[in-house]
């Protein structure tokens, strides 16, 4: 299970708890630690909404390599390589955002449509009142 090892590397360099990660699933932080650890299998839905949260690929969370295939011209190999700069550039870029900007996005990100439309409305007004 490819998933384990890269979920607690992908928390660990964004600074995150598992109780963080676990609220955003709605989970209990028990059952993320569960997943991290590999006694648990992860569903496909936590599957998707965690590559989501990480802005990785499914494939990429779960390790997918396919044989003597081509994508878009390109090998997988030359893909996957593709895949892990894009993996490292986003894992960087989570991690340099302070604590309040990346609470910020996983409040974004666990919200319904909804939610985070009113988030952003809220964010702009706020931002308005500080203009001079």
């Amino acid at each position: 299970m490819h998933y384990v090892s890269l979920l607690r590397k992908l928390r660990n360099e964004n600074g995150l708890t598992q109780q963080q990660i676990a609220d955003y699933l709605h989970i209990d932080r028990s059952t993320y630690a569960y997943y991290e650890s590999g006694r648990t299998k992860i569903n496909i839905d936590i599957l998707v909404r965690l590559a989501h949260f990480f802005q990785i690929s499914l494939a990429m969370l779960i390790g997918e390599e396919f044989p003597n295939a081509t994508v878009f011209g390109n090998s997988i190999e030359e893909s996957s390589v593709a895949d892990a700069v894009l993996i490292d550039y986003s894992i960087s870029c989570f991690s340099q955002l302070a604590w309040e900007e990346k609470k910020l996005v996983i409040l974004y990100r666990s919200g319904n449509s909804v939610q985070r439309e009113k988030l952003l409305v809220q964010a702009n007004e706020l931002t308005k009142e500080t203009k001079p």
